[in-house]
């Protein structure tokens, strides 16, 4: 809430509206027009000083998107009042991305089921080929399965109602039970697999499921993207009150326009490449969360052509 006298200059500024414009607890306004840059909102408060009353125009102020409303004052001068919108904006985005992306990632493995499932009603191919259609079927019916799996994940968690059940958990154990069910593809693709506790963290009070799911998802985008004969190291060590697992790779790296936007869901790297090898675009996504359930943080370092390291904090 801004006022002002009949010559504009600004008598009364509300805490909220010295935030939005970045000016100090104490500091003092003058002219209240020279405040604004946009011309949507110079217009506003021209009409408002003119004696008009100007009722939710959406503007742009310092950055921000805010609804403005002015009204004159009988003595001269104007009430002016903002309504930051730019977290409602943002989540309408975010929204609006959500539908898309989903639309997307079911539309096609979808559209292949439709294909084959047409081509085997219409024609009568032999049975090898029979055998490969329906194949096909089901990978892309089970990559549906698993997106869907994800998402719901992602939602009961996002929901506020999943609380972690934290108990004791020997980490070495537990890297290496997480990494059990992706040996088989790692040695066929001749990737070696290192594991590095540090003896003054050995334990960590987690929760179990939740550090597997963590786990997992984190070596599955170290598979996806390590070359034959790659490295992938999940380490565990000491940080000022808290433990770090560490999962990094000598694979091919993520470019660092990208790196700011990987936690975010449906977010690729590499699209094609990504969904060629089944990832769903949401692994990231719900490490964060699970992650931040506990009270804990995870940062990404990568260099193209070096390797990637997710860390994933965890307080003690």
């Amino acid at each position: 809430v801004l006022a002002t006298d009949d010559r504009g200059r600004v008598i009364l500024a509300n805490p909220a509206a010295r935030r939005i414009l970045g000016y100090d607890p104490e500091a003092r306004f003058h002219d209240l027009l020279p405040l604004f840059r946009s011309r949507s909102a110079r217009e506003v408060i021209e009409a408002g000083m003119g004696g008009e009353v100007i009722q939710g125009r959406e503007v742009e102020v310092a950055g921000r998107v805010a609804l403005a409303s002015s009204r004159p004052l009988p003595a001269g001068g104007l009430i002016l009042v903002l309504h930051d919108l730019t977290e409602l904006r943002r989540l309408e985005t975010v929204r609006r991305d959500f539908v898309a992306n989903a639309s997307h990632e079911l539309k096609t493995p979808l559209t292949s089921i439709a294909g084959y499932a047409e081509t085997l009603l219409g024609d009568d191919p032999p049975p090898e080929l029979r055998r490969k259609f329906l194949e096909t079927i089901l990978a892309n019916a089970l990559r549906m399965q698993t997106l869907v799996d994800d998402q719901l994940d992602l939602a009961r968690i996002e929901s506020g109602k999943w609380q972690p059940l934290t108990a004791p958990v020997e980490l070495a154990a537990a890297i290496r039970e997480a990494w059990t069910p992706r040996q088989d593809m790692a040695e066929a693709g001749g990737v070696r697999f290192v594991v590095e506790v540090d003896p003054a963290v050995s334990t960590l009070t987690v929760d179990r499921e939740a550090l597997q799911q963590v786990l997992g998802n984190l070596f599955d985008n170290a598979l996806r993207y390590t070359p034959r004969g790659g490295k992938i190291v999940a380490r565990a060590e000491p940080a000022e009150g808290a433990v770090t697992i560490v999962v990094s790779d000598t694979g091919t790296g993520i470019g660092g326009e990208h790196l700011p936007r990987i936690f975010e869901r449906y977010y690729r790297v590499d699209p094609a490449r990504s969904r060629e090898a089944g990832g769903t675009g949401l692994g990231l996504a719900i490490v964060k969360h699970l992650v931040e359930s506990h009270g804990g943080t995870v940062t990404a370092e990568s260099e193209v052509g070096v390797g990637t390291t997710i860390r994933c904090l965890f307080p003690r």
